[in-house]
């Protein structure tokens, strides 16, 4: 009897990673992450976060970009497709502006207070904050659907750069761009005026947060796989050139803002996955771990992480919480306060800057 249930344990032992590599649908790639960085020095871990105020606690699932309009009204998106807006000051009057019916990621107002939306689902689309009217600019790209349009920065001359984080993998298997790390995310830009899309930037390990330096003279991109942030040159002498604004991050980086102060602000969504980058050049048991259905694969761990980088790469503000507020996507600077949004929360969180 006990040798009988030996063999059975034995068989299923060697079965199940055969299913799991079988039913697979990445192919996975050997890749070499940067060195970690741990949290001593400019990354020293701390608490600065532990005191922020949350507000519309319950109303705001998962808000992962925020906006503010000329009035000071806060826009964001949210993961049952609604674009909502309210004022900071009175947060329980909640209002919907639209519903895409998509997932609204990254959001900026253009020149005639449209709001440029990036959506996961729809593409890069355009809507009223008025009327509620939602129109598609870009979903495809010759002749390739979008799959994960993730977030967008508008230029002075009206031209939009957006993300899409995976040539691959949608909304509900984002997870698998990481294990299979086939580096398929590009960046584009899109000219209202003559309605073309341009390709800037492909091969990138998904891309996502985007923002725009000063005069728009280079474009920064989130490349989140690789815990670092590029730059990219529009202007010149060095245009159309790409180059490491800054690397081996101990967090994974997601959407930046420009303050046009001389900071940029990112939100690190999540740590490092060790495990994950330990077996980079494993790639068949990556496979392996491929089948495994992809909602058992979100990292359990959950960190709040915030940094301000100056125009040199250098880091100027380090924010970080164990507990208060964690899995921040965005900090949006507003009124001497930061607000924050989040892939893990239904609010949204406020830290008030230090009194000089």
């Amino acid at each position: 009897m006990f040798k009988r249930m030996l063999i059975v344990l034995l068989l299923f032992a060697l079965l199940v990673p055969l299913i799991l590599y079988w039913i697979s649908p990445v192919e996975p790639v050997s890749w070499k992450p940067d060195p970690i960085s741990r949290l001593i020095g400019i990354f020293e871990k701390n608490n600065a976060l532990d005191d922020v105020s949350i507000i519309a606690a319950g109303k705001l699932p998962e808000a992962e970009d925020i906006v503010f309009d000329a009035n000071g009204w806060l826009y964001t998106g949210l993961n049952d497709g609604r674009i909502v807006k309210f004022d900071p000051n009175k947060p329980d009057e909640i209002i919907q502006v639209a519903n895409t019916g998509g997932r609204p990621l990254g959001l900026r107002f253009d020149a005639s207070n449209n709001l440029i939306v990036a959506d996961a689902q729809l593409g890069l689309i355009s809507v009223s904050p008025k009327t509620g009217d939602i129109k598609v600019l870009v979903d495809s790209f010759e002749g390739r659907k979008l799959l994960l349009v993730d977030h967008v920065d508008i230029a002075a001359n009206g031209d939009i750069y957006f993300s899409d984080a995976s040539g691959k993998f949608g909304l509900s298997t984002y997870l698998l761009d990481f294990i299979e790390a086939s580096s398929t995310g590009a960046v584009y830009k899109y000219s209202p005026n003559t309605q073309t899309t341009t390709l800037l930037m492909e091969g990138l390990f998904f891309s996502n947060g985007v923002a725009l330096g000063p005069n728009d003279a280079y474009l920064l991109v989130a490349e989140t796989g690789r815990a670092r942030i590029l730059k990219h040159n529009l202007s010149a002498p060095a245009k159309g050139q790409t180059e490491v604004f800054i690397d081996s991050l101990p967090a994974m980086p997601d959407n930046i803002f420009f303050d046009e102060q001389g900071t940029f602000w990112v939100g690190l969504v999540a740590m490092r996955d060790w495990r994950i980058e330990k077996l980079s050049s494993a790639p068949t048991i990556r496979k392996i771990i491929g089948g495994i259905p992809a909602e058992l694969l979100k990292p359990k761990e959950s960190y709040g992480f915030v940094v301000g980088i100056d125009l040199e790469g250098d880091i100027t503000h380090n924010l970080q919480t164990e507990f208060a507020y964690t899995r921040i996507t965005a900090a949006i600077p507003h009124n001497n306060k930061l607000f924050l949004g989040s892939l893990e929360s239904d609010s949204v969180a406020i830290y008030s800057f230090p009194e000089n």
